[in-house]
């Protein structure tokens, strides 16, 4: 078995960076809300889901309006609008959900997510739904651009049909419309970045993240750059030039205090940017040792190719956002070019790597896209599975709870997500299967937990994992390089980071 490296708490503060955006603070109407709760009836399980939270926690015997979950997580509806509706989006025969993300635009490709998610939704539909009720996602297009996506979430407010919004993606994209959606107490549940302020936990309760976040990951960069560069090194950074790209930049900066690494030049582009060719010229003048990758889209894909054309050969390390080899890896081919060496930090198995090929989740996965007319082999499919596999896990969870299946409750089960790894059979993610069942896709060795503010990241760990190719015509695959390293429940809450100053 492979042996885990973990960095150790004491170590935190200097190994990890923040993401650029400064965070806000919640508003409270003060106005009392209606106590109405919804459970669907039944009590099948759904595909996939674990354990639910212990029954003491949802909604308390003495308060209506008050909803406890661990780590002295609480939602007061007391602080919600005055026609506040917990049973809003929630009926015993569909729970209405929305989300918002790039369709058209050079994002685009990160759409699939949500074709991905639907595809999971309709097998869990399929299976009995959540005690019965059908899952019913809208994905709004908002092609990346904050103001879309602020149009959406306002329109999806003023509908008042929607449970939560779920796997709204971009880093300034919901830092546009998180201050809204908690005054509003509308759920925005796993989001599709990895922003360190999804951990605000106190000024912003009804805000949740999923995947690792990225001055964790930056930190994860820099932890395996030190074996392969154990006197330090010179460092190359292509940021985007937003609050995503600017976090993983002050990531790097902190992580490297103290070391022999240092950022010999630094470029940004704007997201209107036709390619990156510029910059990676000016970044090869450097000299440097490493590049890092700090953006994603089609800009992951052009760095890559520039990298490749040119004289200039250092080691890469890429955003874990460009992981997915058909979207990001394969437009290489039919330019002749491979993306070969580049490193990138997995959190989930690739459906694609012959190492899962028995998994039971990989194979309903792709027995179940390919009855649905999807591509198995396109990955952002099988990471919209991801995110739709929590947000069903949510669900099962909150109906659990005291109180039943309301907003307030899910919001409760997001905070209190207990998830392993593993390989499960196929068996159970059938609706009789659940409780011992393992985390679809996550490494072994990994776990999804939060805890309320004692640990409000989901997945705080991953592998380095280097592309490589055999045939340059074909699609290669990733070879795991070095130890898994992971930082689970150390980073605990964003009052950690703003101690640090870096709020």
């Amino acid at each position: 078995m492979r042996r885990t490296t973990v960095i150790k708490a004491s170590g935190l503060i200097v190994t990890l960076g923040i993401i650029g955006a400064a965070c806000g603070g919640s508003s409270d109407s003060g106005s009392k809300a209606t106590t109405t709760t919804a459970k669907p009836a039944g009590t099948t399980a759904a595909p996939g889901t674990t354990a639910a939270p212990a029954a003491k926690y949802g909604q308390d015997a003495t308060n209506k309006n008050l909803y406890k979950g661990p780590g002295n997580f609480e939602i007061d509806l007391s602080k919600c609008p005055s026609d506040y509706n917990p049973a809003q989006g929630i009926t015993a025969t569909e729970i209405n959900l929305f989300g918002s993300l790039p369709k058209s635009g050079p994002l685009a490709g990160f759409g699939l997510l949500a074709d991905g998610m639907q595809s999971y939704f309709n097998y869990v539909n399929d299976n009995g739904g959540v005690g019965g009720a059908k899952i019913k996602f809208e994905a709004k297009d908002d092609k990346y651009d904050p103001k879309l996506t602020k149009t959406n979430a306002t329109e999806a407010i003023q509908a008042k049909k929607y449970a939560a919004g779920v796997t709204i993606l971009g880093t300034p994209n919901n830092l546009g419309i998180w201050d809204d959606m908690n005054k509003e107490c509308m759920p925005e549940l796993l989001n599709g970045t990895g922003a360190a302020q999804w951990g605000d936990v106190k000024a912003h309760p009804w805000t949740s993240g999923m995947q690792i976040d990225y001055f964790t990951e930056a930190s994860l960069w820099i932890e395996w750059l030190k074996t392969k560069f154990p006197s330090g090194a010179k460092i190359a950074e292509l940021t985007y030039n937003n609050d995503f790209g600017k976090s993983y930049a002050k990531g790097v900066k902190n992580a490297v205090k103290g070391t022999g690494f240092t950022v010999a030049g630094s470029q940004l582009h704007e997201a209107t940017a036709p390619n990156v060719t510029n910059q990676i010229t000016t970044l090869a003048a450097t000299g440097a040792d490493v590049l890092l990758i700090e953006t994603t889209g089609v800009f992951c894909t052009q760095a890559m190719a520039e990298i490749e054309k040119g004289a200039w050969k250092p080691t890469v390390v890429m955003s874990a956002t460009c992981g997915s080899l058909g979207q990001f890896f394969k437009p290489l081919i039919d330019q002749g070019l491979t993306g070969k060496g580049t490193n990138i930090i997995q959190t989930f198995k690739d459906v694609n790597d012959p190492a899962y090929v028995d998994d039971g989740f990989v194979k309903l996965f792709k027995e179940t896209a390919t009855k649905q007319g999807l591509d198995p082999k396109q990955s952002t499919y099988a990471t919209g599975w991801i995110f739709a596999w929590y947000m069903n896990k949510i669900l099962q969870d909150a109906a659990a709870l005291n109180g039943g299946l309301n907003r307030a409750n899910i919001m409760i089960a997001a905070r209190s997500l207990q998830a392993k790894a593993g390989n499960s059979g196929a068996d159970c993610y059938l609706p009789k299967g659940g409780a011992d069942c393992a985390m679809p896709f996550l490494l072994n060795g990994l776990t999804g937990n939060m805890s309320g503010f004692d640990d409000a990241y989901l997945t705080e760990g991953g592998q380095m994992a280097e592309y490589t190719v055999t045939d340059p015509k074909a699609l290669g695959s990733f070879k795991k390089v070095g130890e898994l390293l992971n930082l689970e429940g150390k980073l605990k809450n964003y009052d950690t980071v703003i101690a640090a100053g870096n709020g």
